[in-house]
């Protein structure tokens, strides 16, 4: 077969590489489409909730970056959706490999770091770096306990209210404490 003629009989799908073919719906068996999940068959193609992020979270983010009134239609939506999904792929087939070249078989902040420089993504990289930083300091210091009240799953948080221009402001009380007697 030469280049010419490489996939031609896939009127509704195309060839990403010579050997590598992308699985329409079209050829997707009856019992594919019914299964719950693609973990028993390695080889069955990704359903679309596996292969995209979901379109509600995407769109919120796009929402940021418009004016309030803004508004963005389906179709770019759904385009930055793929994009953002393949993009996601992209970065971390590269940390995967990394990670099998120094057989781990974790990927973590590093190898997501060393990705997007390998894949010419450099102008990220200063940034991300400081932004892992500072999440990791933020998750392993120790918190002050006596500057916040701990919650547990059967409290709710003790919320002041701001002050309305009185100078004063009110004290946090904790949940377990004594109410404050008034003196006669």
């Amino acid at each position: 077969m030469e280049n010419g003629e490489l996939g031609e009989d896939l009127p509704h799908g195309f060839l990403v590489e010579e050997q590598t073919f992308v699985v329409n719906h079209e050829d997707v068996t009856e019992e594919e489409n019914n299964s719950d999940s693609n973990s028993g068959n390695k080889n069955a193609p990704l359903r679309e909730q596996d292969r995209f992020l979901p379109i509600a979270n995407i769109a919120k983010i796009m929402k940021r970056a418009i004016p309030e009134n803004g508004k963005i239609a389906k179709d770019a939506r759904e385009c930055v959706q793929e994009c953002i999904s393949e993009f996601i792929s992209f970065v971390t087939s590269e940390a995967s490999d990394r990670c099998l070249v120094e057989k781990r078989k974790t990927i973590n902040g590093e190898d997501v770091l060393f990705a997007m420089n390998a894949l010419g993504f450099d102008n990220y990289v200063e940034p991300l770096k400081l932004y892992l930083k500072k999440y990791r300091d933020m998750v392993l210091s120790p918190v002050n306990t006596s500057k916040v009240l701990p919650v547990t799953l059967t409290q709710k948080p003790v919320h002041t209210a701001k002050p309305m221009n009185s100078g004063i402001t009110p004290k946090r009380v904790a949940p377990d404490a004594d109410p404050p007697v008034a003196s006669s």
